[in-house]
């Protein structure tokens, strides 16, 4: 297991290091098990580069789609199904050839947005989470709090060191919603490059002073009310700077999801 956490953490997208201050994969730090009866609509995804297996989490939108990060696409993308404990047997499911979609905008280049969606070769069977209406999009700024949750954790070994490792079990951890303007702002002042090419891309933000997502929870649901209102996409500045989480807003993509995925 330690062999793959350290891969894990090798999966950052655009080239950036674990020592500098953006930290793009994320799994959850200091959360909770999630309820049985919550998120049975997650799904674990493993992702293979040709060399190496990562991690990433992803939501079932409906019985065919899973709605995750796009930084998370490889070569070979195997979904898990009913991977939280009180759905049952755990499966593996398959994504149909040439059914991978992202979203990008035309401006002069292309400029992807970290939020994809896959097509299973078959219906899953599982209940997926809802999709915000738009009215709810239209009043989610008085939304207070999100859920996140993933199977990456981190905890503190006998002698007080760090230890991250893939949990057993599905974490939860509740987040308080914030604005986004701080977070950019604060992109816009450490890391110049990455504002210039990344800001363009439509942000949720949330903070906890108890936890966060971390490497390995990428693509995961962003949840409120159960229904799901983000993806897991970039992390948190260390040391400097805010410590917001930042998501990819679904209300956002709404059209171009419910488009793509054929859904009313």
């Amino acid at each position: 297991m330690g062999s793959m956490t350290r891969l894990l953490l090798l999966l950052l997208w655009a080239g950036v290091t674990v020592s500098t201050a953006v930290d793009l994969q994320k799994r959850i730090y200091l959360g909770h098990k999630c309820k049985d009866d919550e998120r049975q609509y997650h799904v674990k995804l493993i992702v293979n580069d040709g060399t190496h297996n990562f991690l990433c989490g992803g939501s079932l939108i409906s019985n065919r789609w899973i709605l995750t990060a796009a930084h998370c696409e490889e070569k070979i993308m195997t979904p898990y199904l009913g991977v939280h404990s009180g759905q049952g047997q755990v499966t593996p499911g398959k994504i149909k050839s040439n059914k991978i979609y992202k979203k990008w905008k035309l401006i002069k280049r292309s400029k992807e947005h970290d939020i994809m969606l896959l097509e299973l070769d078959n219906p899953s069977g599982i209940k997926p989470v809802d999709l915000p209406t738009t009215k709810e999009c239209k009043d989610r700024k008085k939304i207070l709090s999100f859920q996140i949750a993933g199977f990456m954790n981190r905890t503190l070994d006998s002698q007080n060191e760090i230890v991250d490792h893939v949990s057993d079990t599905l974490q939860c951890a509740d987040m308080e919603a914030m604005d986004c303007k701080k977070y950019l702002k604060c992109i816009k002042k450490e890391q110049p490059d990455f504002h210039k090419k990344y800001s363009f891309q439509h942000l949720l933000c949330g903070q906890s002073s108890e936890a966060s997502s971390t490497p390995g929870d990428s693509g995961g649901g962003v949840v409120h009310n159960e229904k799901i209102y983000g993806v897991i996409s970039f992390g948190r500045f260390r040391p400097r700077c805010v410590h917001y989480n930042a998501y990819m807003d679904v209300c956002k993509y709404l059209k171009w999801i419910k488009k793509t995925a054929g859904l009313k």
